[in-house]
């Protein structure tokens, strides 16, 4: 949808009747006669009315009537008093800022013009206005495939057995990667064929027909992200701050992974914020996931962080220990079990003894053997809870004693 702001004409008049008695002179200055607030038809709520002074507003006009002009909002006006049966008017226009002031002529005519007027000692003044006011409206834009759909498509989209057609030109103005592409002597600007393998057929059809503005069939959350990745891979930005507003990507337990997974690939800090506190609230239902096993645990690892407040890697050691998170301790035991430093020994020993890792504690076993002196003489070694640095010290020294 695209808004315009029209400006709408609206008409309205009204007359009043001007008693012969009034203009005697009896009346005093600034004695002030108005008609009630008038409806403008068609409008949300303007009103106006009509003032008149038969003596003037003040000494100055004491012998002329003053005509003005209220209304209820600020509004642009034409407008024009006229006595009946008379050439004489007066025309005006003004923009009200503050409605609460009132605009017109404060000599509009002497009372020594308008008394031979008097027909049976009645004088009528016709007021009619013309109010200018902005209307937003909604426009629909014609969609992309229907502007240009006379034009044939000149690229086919290759996805396995099945192929998108496309227009060169439109996908070079939505995308960087294409426009690249098909401006440089490349295989695909030759053989107007672009093969796509990472991507099924059924998500490239959708975020093609998307880009063009076609009707989409409903969408699952596994489809809907396969867009966005084909998209973030081409740089087609616009389309994927739209897509991202789907309501089948907002963050559920059945598509928790396809979404997270998004997020973390492609860096969508807010989408990916947004998975993590989902999973803060719901980690008991998503973590038995068939699916959220299979999430590289680097992304587990920056969603627990994340999730809980933890700080380092032993922080979401414990945590996903103490919650079953088995894959996340394996991943994240393999790189100490391999090889242990200095800087992770004291930390990793704390570990493996509160939590059982016994393959984990044998490696600590032997780090100690390996650096005594070093290790030994480590503030942090000194700091270690006393059962702990007793399991150590025996398993230590009983890993020595069998490879005597």
């Amino acid at each position: 949808m695209s808004t315009i702001q029209e400006i709408a004409t609206h008409r309205a008049g009204y007359s009043v009747n001007l008693d012969k008695g009034d203009l005697s002179g009896l009346l005093p200055n600034g004695f002030r006669l108005q008609t009630p607030e008038l409806d403008v038809t068609g409008t949300s709520g303007f009103k106006w009315s009509i003032q008149w002074y038969p003596a003037g507003v003040t000494t100055a006009e004491k012998d002329y009537i003053s005509l003005y002009l209220k209304v209820n909002k600020p509004v642009k006006t034409t407008f024009q008093f006229r006595i009946i049966g008379s050439l004489i008017h007066m025309s005006g226009t003004h923009r009200f800022t503050y409605p609460s002031l009132a605009v017109g002529f404060p000599k509009y005519a002497s009372h020594e013009k308008l008394l031979p007027l008097f027909q049976h000692g009645k004088l009528t003044i016709a007021c009619s206005v013309s109010f200018y006011i902005p209307v937003q409206r909604e426009l629909s834009v014609p969609c992309m495939y229907q502007l240009f759909g006379h034009v044939p498509t000149d690229v086919e989209l290759v996805v396995g057995s099945g192929s998108v057609p496309a227009h060169k030109n439109f996908l070079s103005l939505i995308s960087p990667v294409f426009q690249a592409m098909f401006s440089h002597n490349t295989t695909e600007a030759k053989s107007n064929r672009v093969n796509i393998t990472e991507f099924d057929y059924v998500s490239v059809q959708s975020a093609v027909d998307y880009c063009y503005g076609r009707k989409l069939n409903p969408l699952f959350a596994e489809t809907a992200v396969n867009m966005l990745r084909f998209c973030d891979k081409y740089f087609i930005t616009a389309a994927i701050e739209e897509l991202e507003k789907l309501t089948v990507l907002i963050p559920s337990t059945g598509n928790f992974c396809h979404v997270v997974r998004y997020a973390y690939d492609c860096n969508r800090s807010a989408l990916l914020t947004d998975c993590c506190k989902f999973f803060k609230e719901h980690q008991y239902q998503i973590k038995v996931l068939k699916m959220f096993v299979e999430l590289p645990p680097t992304l587990v690892v920056d969603i627990l962080k994340k999730a809980f407040d933890l700080k380092t890697k032993f922080d979401v050691l414990y945590y996903a220990h103490k919650n079953g998170i088995n894959f996340v301790v394996d991943h994240l035991e393999e790189p100490l079990i391999k090889s242990m430093s200095m800087q992770d020994f004291c930390p990793a020993a704390k570990f493996a003894w509160k939590c059982s890792r016994r393959k984990l504690q044998h490696v600590c076993a032997q780090f100690l053997n390996d650096n005594r002196e070093m290790v030994t003489d480590a503030a942090d070694f000194l700091d270690l809870p006393s059962e702990t640095m007793r399991n150590v010290l025996k398993t230590s020294h009983a890993l020595k004693r069998s490879q005597v």
